[in-house]
C-alpha cells in the first residue's frame, strides 16, 4: 500500500516531465549548430556538448527543452545569461534541436579498429 501511495504522489512529477519533453518548438539542427558555436557554448560544453571541467555535459540526451530554456535565460552558477534581448526563442529551439541530433558515442565493440585489437 505504501508503494502505491508513493507512486500516486510521484505520478504528477513523472507525467509533467513527459509533457515538458513534448513541448519543445521545432528547431533547425544546422542553424542550432551554428548558434551553439557562435554564442561560444562550445567553450564550456565542448563542440559535441560532451561537457568539460567548465560546463556540464549537454548531449546526447539533453535535458528537457524547458529546463534548457530556463538555464539559458536565468542561469545558475557561472554561465552568462542569454536573455530575450540577445537570444531569440528560435535560437534556443535551434540549439536544442542540435543537441538532440548529437548521437551517442560508439562503444569499443562498435569501432572496428578497436574491436579487433588484441
Amino acid at each position: 500500500m505504501k508503494r502505491f501511495v508513493l507512486f500516486l504522489a510521484a505520478a504528477p512529477a513523472l507525467l509533467s516531465g513527459a509533457a515538458l519533453a513534448q513541448t519543445a518548438p521545432k528547431g533547425d539542427v544546422a542553424r542550432g549548430k551554428t548558434v551553439f558555436a557562435s554564442y561560444g557554448c562550445w567553450q564550456c560544453h565542448g563542440y559535441q556538448g560532451q561537457g568539460s571541467n567548465a560546463g556540464p555535459k549537454l548531449a546526447p540526451n539533453p535535458m528537457p527543452y524547458e529546463a534548457l530554456d530556463r538555464q539559458m535565460r536565468k542561469p545558475r552558477d557561472r554561465m552568462p545569461a542569454y536573455t530575450h534581448k540577445t537570444t531569440s526563442d528560435q535560437d534556443v529551439a535551434d540549439v536544442y534541436a542540435y543537441l538532440l541530433s548529437i548521437p551517442k558515442a560508439k562503444t569499443v565493440a562498435e569501432i572496428p579498429l578497436l574491436a579487433g585489437a588484441p
